[in-house]
């Protein structure tokens, strides 16, 4: 298999596994988690030499006041069972541009060292994100708004 080394070979990958594919130089963007509730995944490269995987499942906002520490909870106790990826909240520390709590997306994420990043090994941290989406759904139905 073809060692992965930068964000067009990524792109190029993702179209091999049958992904939709939208890249610039700055990220690539995918769908995943099915036609009926698609989720994009966003790949870009850290300065640690790491493709970073990111995937937004809500905003801090999609939730009920009342219920955020019982969903807080739920995120941190499946971060065990979803690894590779782990759930986090981007705050305005992470994104300057994001200054509204309600505004901060829930996402989950990982990373992965590029040097010797294979196809099969990115095909796997897909399905690695698939079964996090599921397990961020069971989770996130605690409180979400309506």
């Amino acid at each position: 298999m073809a060692i992965i080394e930068n964000l067009d070979q990524a792109a190029e990958a993702l179209i091999g596994l049958g992904y939709n594919v939208i890249h610039n130089e700055e990220a690539v963007h995918i769908a995943v988690g099915g036609t009926n509730t698609p989720f994009t995944a966003v790949l870009t490269i850290n300065d640690s030499n790491e493709v970073v995987i990111n995937c937004q499942v809500a905003k801090l906002g999609d939730l009920n006041e009342d219920d955020i520490p019982t969903v807080q909870f739920g995120l941190l106790d499946a971060n065990t069972r979803i690894s590779p990826f782990a759930f986090g909240i981007i705050s305005g520390s992470d994104n300057p541009e994001i200054n509204d709590a309600a505004q901060f997306p829930i996402v989950l994420t990982d990373s992965i060292p590029l040097g010797d990043l294979s196809t099969g090994e990115l095909n796997a941290a897909m399905d690695s994100l698939l079964v996090a989406i599921e397990s961020a759904g069971e989770v996130l139905r605690l409180g979400l708004k309506g």
